[in-house]
């Protein structure tokens, strides 16, 4: 394995707010800035011990770090993390969750917990309930890594819980990062010529069917999937997006209940789609597809991520001026940042002819950090450290640029 070392630089589904993060009643001095860190490789390929690898977050201006844990790890997606972690057994076996929390908040940094509330490929083996069906009445086929499960599913979500619940018990964490809350959908595919089909809209199974019936008083036809689908879509299609709206923003205060039972009051950050109102013709694509209505979560959610991924979405920093505002407008008492790539994604493979750049210069990050905060973005979220520090290992200078965004 080549080591790489590197110099250390100098409440209830309606919960009662938290003062702190509540309201947004004054301009912000210094962006927020955050760092998912879902990786060991600092541990592993790197050989930094966590206060080392802490204050280097801190002297680079973080003050928010989304990490992973082994109680509820992240299931593997767009990066692919077990050639390493096969590599590195010997060094993981030193590795604590609890002792890295510890560091980060010594170094005064914000430490959140994540979850993939609804991702999670290899429970449906355990809870097959949960598999999604679309609007064509077909089970969801995945792509590439991804595969969605259904919101709806109590057994699953309950499973989802209780390891939530460990999560908060053993480490104490200052808030909660919720990602892939939401039905199922590979974003990562809606760049601008994307057209949505009935592939992209869950979820048909039963149970959803069923509950929507039951909730809303519409009686169903008779027939399969499919043909209850199609009415649904064409004759009550704003109720169903309501109801599926309400199943998001009542599994996510289901999850900070339980949390808050033991971390009082406990932040949660969400992970959201960015896209405004006014891309694809007029789709509301965050609401109709994802089932994510930022107002009406504005009562579960302390912060929103909005994921503007720019190269995988093939999209410019200009976009983000409309991302920001169509955010702000639907929840404008609640902190918003958006999420930067430092490394390109989904070039090679199945995703190949889709005409994504095939770099992110140091130029290319600070453009588009420069054009969040511009367009008002409360901070900037950074996925994800690794790269900022294989950059660095090759003589790069992506930290400098992370420095002088964090510091004004």
């Amino acid at each position: 394995m080549t080591r790489l070392w590197l110099s250390e630089p100098q409440g209830t589904a309606c919960r009662a707010p938290t003062t702190r993060l509540r309201k947004r009643t004054e301009e912000i001095a210094t962006p927020h800035i955050g760092m998912k860190v879902y990786d060991l490789q600092w541990f592993t390929t790197f050989g930094l011990e966590p206060a080392t690898a802490a204050r280097m977050l801190r002297d680079d201006g973080v003050d928010t770090v989304l990490v992973s844990n082994r109680i509820d790890p992240l299931p593997n997606s767009g990066v692919d993390q077990r050639d390493y972690l096969a590599a590195a057994t010997t060094r993981l076996a030193a590795y604590d969750d609890r002792v890295w929390s510890e560091a980060l908040r010594d170094a005064g940094l914000q430490v959140y917990q994540t979850t993939a509330t609804f991702f999670d490929p290899t429970a449906l083996e355990r809870f097959p309930d949960a598999w999604p069906i679309d609007a064509d009445g077909s089970p969801e086929a995945g792509f590439d890594w991804y595969l969605g499960v259904c919101p709806t599913d109590d057994a699953y979500l309950a499973w989802k819980i209780d390891r939530v619940r460990r999560v908060v018990d053993e480490l104490r964490p200052d808030g909660f990062f919720l990602s892939f809350t939401r039905f199922p959908g590979f974003w990562e595919n809606w760049t601008p010529d994307y057209r949505f089909t009935n592939a992209d809209r869950f979820c048909f199974c039963p149970r959803c069917r069923a509950r929507f019936a039951e909730t809303t008083g519409i009686v169903l036809p008779p027939g399969d999937a499919a043909a209850q689908a199609r009415f649904i879509l064409d004759r009550h299609g704003d109720a169903w997006t309501d109801w599926r709206c309400d199943q998001i923003i009542s599994a996510i205060g289901r999850v900070s209940a339980a949390a808050s039972e033991i971390v009082p009051n406990l932040p949660i950050m969400l992970n959201t789609l960015a896209f405004p109102a006014s891309d694809f013709d007029g789709l509301n694509v965050r609401r109709e597809i994802a089932a994510q209505d930022l107002t009406r979560l504005s009562a579960v959610v302390d912060r929103f991520e909005l994921m503007t991924y720019l190269q995988i979405l093939r999209r410019s920093p200009e976009w983000l001026g409309p991302v920001v505002a169509d955010a702000r407008r639907l929840a404008p008492d609640r902190p918003l940042y958006c999420t930067l790539q430092v490394a390109p994604l989904y070039t090679e493979g199945v995703h190949a002819g889709r005409e994504r750049a095939s770099d992110i210069t140091a130029d290319d990050l600070e453009r588009a950090g420069r054009a969040a905060l511009d367009a008002g973005a409360d901070g900037l979220v950074f996925y994800h450290w690794t790269d900022f520090l294989l950059d660095e290992a090759a003589g790069g200078r992506k930290r400098q640029v992370l420095r002088a965004l964090a510091h004004g």
